[in-house]
């Protein structure tokens, strides 16, 4: 048991240095290349949606930005933070829900 915590404790550590997005990445690589072997249409099927959602939150940061410059979260404090992150979230997934309605 007493491995077993510092294996995780190890894990947790990495996880802070590298970034949740990372991990996400190279959960979705790792599903990827499970996937291909099986059927090698898929590759450029997720290809294309991974550059589509990828580009949709991009476009939708950039908005955020360029629409609100002075209220940036990272310069707020208390519920004007809050609200200016909120705004960013919604700004961003709007485009990614936009952009996987593509077809």
């Amino acid at each position: 048991m007493h491995t077993l915590k510092k294996l995780f404790i190890r894990a947790s550590e990495q996880l802070d240095r590298i970034g949740n997005v990372w991990l996400w990445a190279l959960i979705s690589l790792v599903l990827l290349a499970l996937v291909v072997p099986l059927n090698p249409a898929k590759l450029g099927a997720y290809l294309w949606a991974i550059s589509k959602i990828s580009g949709a939150a991009s476009v939708g940061y950039g908005v955020d930005w360029a629409a609100f410059r002075g209220a940036d979260p990272r310069y707020l404090d208390g519920i004007e933070k809050a609200m200016a992150q909120t705004r960013r979230a919604t700004l961003v997934a709007a485009a990614m829900i936009a952009a996987g309605l593509i077809g």
